[in-house]
């Protein structure tokens, strides 16, 4: 809604005049209401303050004229029938559009031209003044105009609708309008940041108000000025007359020696057009007038010694010497002598105290040919430059030593580089620039990945500060971007030229600080533009439990989890003594067993403890919730990857054994086991497992009623009922490559595949999500059972699988084990190691 944005000039409604009804006594008759009646379709009335030569009128809003319908001014009075569509290149889209939110309630969005202003022209298309139509009785705003709408639709509109730019300004639209197919008269009012649309109501009643526009003349060269001679040049020239000046006017320039011929012009009523008539001949035409304007040459003469290339200024004068005006042009004066300009950069950068060159160039023009003194004026306070003299026969290249003492201040200075060849001399523009000392910012990461903090804790953010072009003394650093929850009070230190200072900014986050990550800056008044390495990645993490230094084979427990803690090596009985310990949701120490084994223990998750299998050939132990420790009876069987890590709902641990046949043959079967009664039995031995389980994991679904088999690279995936052993193949997992699986309380199998989730449908078909991240799939919630939970080595993921699945990744570190948690949400065995060994750490994930 580009139109919307108007100048401030237009809608300085503060200036708006809004007469008051008298209050002096009539003698019992009723005073007439003031202004005219509003009509939507025609604007009459007598204009105050309107000039005398304005005789037509057409509707205008900031740039935007409607050329469609135009208006008469006689005596003061202006009459303009609104009675065509304006021009479409008016129209906009009311509630869309350049940058524009809506938000409220409508019935269209019709195309529409909003026109706020009057424009007031002479017979000869002179702007002298705008006009507009001020609401004196029956408004709601102070200080209202009316404003004239033409809608392509009738449509009611009631809401607000807020405006962007690029330049960083935002203006709020209040839109509250019934809107006619046609022309309508809305009032209006507004700021350079609100604007406000309404209906009018019954009985308003407005004046007509004009604003002249200041007397002035402004002159546009039709080409640039380049002088070679002592003769000049013409060049031709249109003068504008804006407000209807008219008189004597003198013209020179702001170059000492070049002139201006005639140099007295008399601009008369007849010559009047202005710069708006001017750059739309289209407007002009739709008026039914042809362009009216001066045309003139204008010859400049240039009688100085110096060769110039740049712009510069007509000035314009009234015969008391008052300026009324002026244009601007480019000047080249080439006259036979020499030519100086930069060579390579055209700005020199010059620090306090220092030396610095500039490289200049200097040419011959009309085989001018001898020595040349290079030099430069302008310095600002404590430079100075050292001349050079070269001959000059054809061009000379050379350097410019300028030096600055300690007063020199910060700043860009425009300078002039001069050439002295006796009787010839040229002069050409450049820059001096002193930049502000500053400080450089670079953020020293704790890992690579950038900086962690974890909720309810503390993070240390170290920061290197050195400086740059002097800066010596305090600046502040604030750190910016930081994630809801995180917060980092304002650190000052003290810098010295030619030194770094390290400093420690402590960030402190909440309970329930925002998870994620984010881009964090360090900033300072101080700091450099080219500044680098001030930013850094910021990894919000879920609250953390230190578990201590050894922390293996983790599964869930009844309330926190199981884990073997620590070994070792008792020569009495040539064993391990394990240490399994059960720990709280929160990290404690809730219960520890003692095992001893000669092999590595594997835990299994089962009711009210844990089994701690030892071996083919060893009988296992239960170790129950308070750390009681009981001995099973002996297995006969390993146990590879494809087990279940809990028993079922029958207390039963299922897992594919394979066993030696003989030369070199193997055999794989579904089986399970009762480790309390040490009870083994053969589910299925005819189904295709492959040649191991080695990481062909079991999976068990929450309900215990049913298993999922990745058999691998040389076995079928399959599906088992728990209840009868039936087994039911899963090419589709098989050929779509699946790695991980779990079962949702209904019965339906999802699944990742190269790390992105899947699902298998009831009609057998698979449907991929490939825009969600899964890991290695956890398990279904066991307290939410639409939320499906995953993990790599490093995040872990919250998949919502209700509707259209979506995802919410958590980045924690090293991950080492993902648990379900069997009061909802997942429990993250994570590491750091920290220089001297690895912690393991214990987080809770809902």
């Amino acid at each position: 809604m580009k139109t919307l944005k108007l100048p401030a000039a237009m809608i300085s409604l503060t200036a708006l005049l809004t007469a008051c009804p008298s209050t002096t006594d009539t003698g019992g008759v009723t005073p007439p209401s003031p202004g005219s009646a509003v009509q939507a379709t025609r604007m009459t009335g007598t204009v105050t303050d309107a000039p005398a030569a304005a005789t037509r009128a057409v509707l205008v809003s900031g740039g935007d004229y409607d050329f469609a319908n135009t208006g008469t001014v006689k005596g003061g009075v202006l009459d303009l029938p609104l009675t065509a569509a304006p021009d479409k290149r008016n129209m906009f889209n009311l509630t869309s559009g350049g940058g524009c939110t809506f938000t409220g309630s409508q019935t269209s969005n019709p195309s529409v031209a909003l026109f706020t202003d009057v424009e007031l022209l002479s017979e000869k298309i002179d702007s002298l003044a705008f006009a507009t139509e001020q609401i004196v009785s029956g408004g709601t705003v102070p200080g209202s105009l009316v404003a004239r709408l033409y809608s392509a639709a009738a449509a009611t509109v009631k809401g607000n609708l807020l405006c962007a730019y690029p330049d960083g300004t935002k203006i709020t639209v209040s839109l509250d309008v019934v809107l006619n197919s046609g022309w309508n008269a809305l009032e209006y009012a507004g700021t350079n940041s609100t604007l406000t649309l309404r209906s009018l109501g019954s009985g308003v009643r407005s004046t007509l108000k004009a604003t002249a526009y200041t007397p002035s003349v402004l002159v546009s060269l039709g080409s640039d000025v380049k002088i070679t001679s002592d003769a000049g040049v013409s060049v031709p020239a249109r003068l504008y007359q804006e407000g209807g000046y008219t008189g004597q006017v003198s013209l020179s320039t702001d170059v000492p020696g070049l002139t201006i011929e005639p140099s007295t012009v008399n601009l008369t009523a007849t010559t009047l057009q202005s710069v708006q008539a001017q750059a739309t001949a289209a407007y002009l035409k739709n008026l039914g007038v042809s362009p009216q304007r001066l045309d003139t040459d204008l010859t400049f003469k240039y009688s100085g010694q110096d060769n110039y290339s740049g712009s510069f200024r007509v000035i314009v004068k009234d015969t008391t010497g008052k300026q009324v005006g002026g244009g601007s042009g480019s000047l080249e004066i080439r006259k036979p002598g020499l030519t100086i300009g930069t060579c390579g950069s055209s700005y020199l950068e010059l620090y306090p105290s220092k030396t610095a060159s500039l490289n200049v160039c200097g040419y011959s023009v009309g085989n001018f040919s001898g020595p040349v003194t290079y030099s430069a004026t302008g310095l600002p306070a404590g430079v100075t430059v050292t001349p050079v003299t070269q001959t000059l026969n054809g061009s000379s290249y050379l350097s410019l030593a300028f030096k600055s003492d300690a007063t020199l201040k910060p700043g860009t200075y425009p300078i002039t580089l001069t050439a002295d060849g006796g009787t010839v001399k040229a002069s050409a523009s450049a820059e001096l620039r002193v930049p502000a000392p500053t400080v450089n910012i670079a953020v020293s990461s704790s890992t690579y990945y950038g900086q962690q903090i974890y909720q309810g804790g503390t993070a240390q953010l170290n920061v290197d500060v050195s400086t740059q072009n002097g800066f010596n003394g305090q600046t502040t650093l604030t750190v910016t971007g930081l994630p809801a929850g995180v917060t980092a009070a304002p650190k000052t230190v003290t810098v010295t030229p030619g030194s770094t200072t390290t400093t420690a900014i402590t960030l402190t986050a909440t309970a329930d600080a925002a998870l994620g990550n984010s881009t964090i800056k360090v900033t300072s008044p101080d700091q450099s533009a080219n500044s680098y390495g001030a930013e850094t990645q910021l990894s919000v993490r879920p609250a953390r439990a230190a578990l201590g230094t050894s922390v293996e084979g983790a599964v869930a427990a009844s309330s926190g989890l199981w884990a073997v803690t620590g070994s070792r090596y008792d020569s009495s009985v040539s064993a391990y003594q394990y240490v399994v310990t059960r720990f709280t949701a929160d990290g404690k120490v809730a219960a520890t067993g003692s095992v001893t084994s000669q092999n590595s223990l594997r835990l299994i998750e089962t009711g009210g403890g844990v089994i701690a299998y030892k071996g083919s050939g060893v009988a296992p132990s239960l170790i129950s919730d308070d750390g009681t420790v009981t001995s099973l009876p002996a297995v006969n069987f390993s146990l590879s990857d494809g087990f279940t890590r809990r028993t079922d709902g029958q207390g039963r641990v299922w897992f594919v054994e394979t066993v030696s046949t003989g030369m070199g043959g193997s055999a794989t079967s579904l089986k399970t086991w009762v480790p309390a009664t040490g009870v083994v039995t053969t589910v299925d031995s005819s189904a295709n497992y492959g040649s191991s389980s080695y990481d062909a994991p079991l999976t068990m679904g929450a309900d215990g009623k049913t298993l999922i088999y990745l058999g691998g690279y040389s076995g079928d995936a399959l599906k088992i009922d728990t209840a009868t052993g039936a087994v039911t193949k899963l090419d589709l997992l098989k050929s779509s490559g699946a790695t991980s699986a779990a079962v949702a309380a209904d019965g339906t199998v999802w699944f990742s595949a190269y790390g992105q989730l899947a699902r298998l449908n009831a009609d057998s078909t698979v449907t991929k999500f490939t825009s969600i991240q899964a890991g290695t799939l956890t398990g279904f919630d066991q307290s939410s059972p639409a939320v499906l939970w995953g993990s790599d080595t490093s995040n872990v993921y919250r998949i919502n699988t209700a509707g259209t699945p979506s995802a919410v990744t958590v980045s924690l570190g090293s991950i080492r084990k993902t648990l379900l948690n069997a009061q909802g949400g997942v429990q993250v065995v994570t590491t750091e190691y920290n220089g001297n060994g690895t912690n393991y750490y214990l987080s809770q994930l809902k």
